[in-house]
């Protein structure tokens, strides 16, 4: 019985080794430079993950993701992370898709608050969505979701209310705005939002997507969450430049 790397993958890779004993190194060449891997037993291993992904526009780790990965690494130059044994290339490849095929939503949550109760009464952004470096002059984010301290909106679908406007609201130099929104949850002031580590998600058991127009309230609070989503589904990359509110004094 002789011990050794029983990796096939690996470049010091021993077919005649009976037990793996942990030494298995990996190569990956990215742009001309060729990177080594070393294994390590498990109980060398800390756990401090983390789901950040890093601009090298602005050098500065800035988004959360619903993603976990066994690992993060980087290099001077690009961001990596290890998932079930195989390394993957951050920043590449189709938006939205990570560790699988399945396309996964971008979503951006933006804070807007006064010292005094407010009615939300529109939402304004601006983006550009881009297929092979060419834009999608209609097309935006495909969700949004609003809440307060007792309201929320649910998930609207966007597609939809903009499928018979697209013109009028593009020829404001690309500004889009919104004022379709009031609460729609079932009861309220119940609890709507999951637990913060389960995906930021709304229970949607709570928001009645059909409940009548006239028993909707106005979103009223100093205070309003937004979610600014877009589905991946289209295969485009999406830039959301800015975002704003209108908004009026609340009497209460």
């Amino acid at each position: 019985m002789s011990a050794g790397c029983t990796n096939p993958a690996a470049v010091n890779y021993n077919p005649a080794a009976t037990s793996d004993n942990g030494s298995c190194i990996t190569l990956v060449k990215y742009n001309g430079v060729c990177y080594a891997f070393e294994e390590v037993d498990n109980t060398e291993i800390v756990d401090e993950s983390f789901t950040l992904s890093y601009d090298f526009e602005n050098k500065d780790w800035v988004i959360f993701h619903d993603y976990i990965p066994d690992m993060y690494f980087m290099t001077r130059n690009q961001l990596f992370s290890l998932k079930d044994g195989k390394i993957y290339i951050h920043n590449k490849g189709l938006p939205g898709v990570y560790y699988n095929n399945t396309p996964k939503p971008f979503f951006v949550d933006a804070v807007f608050r006064d010292q005094s109760a407010m009615t939300l009464e529109s939402v304004q952004w601006l983006t550009e969505v881009f297929n092979n470096d060419q834009e999608n002059e209609f097309s935006t984010l495909t969700h949004i979701t609003i809440w307060n301290n007792q309201q929320c909106t649910g998930r609207i679908a966007l597609s939809d209310i903009f499928s018979q406007l697209e013109y009028n609201v593009r020829k404001t130099q690309a500004l889009w705005s919104f004022n379709d929104f009031r609460d729609a949850l079932k009861q309220y002031g119940t609890k709507f939002l999951r637990n913060i580590f389960d995906n930021f998600a709304v229970n949607e058991s709570a928001i009645d997507m059909n409940k009548p127009w006239f028993d909707r309230d106005l979103l009223q609070d100093n205070w309003f969450c937004i979610r600014f989503e877009f589905d991946n589904l289209s295969g485009k990359q999406l830039i959301l430049h800015s975002a704003d509110i209108t908004a009026s004094k609340a009497y209460r």
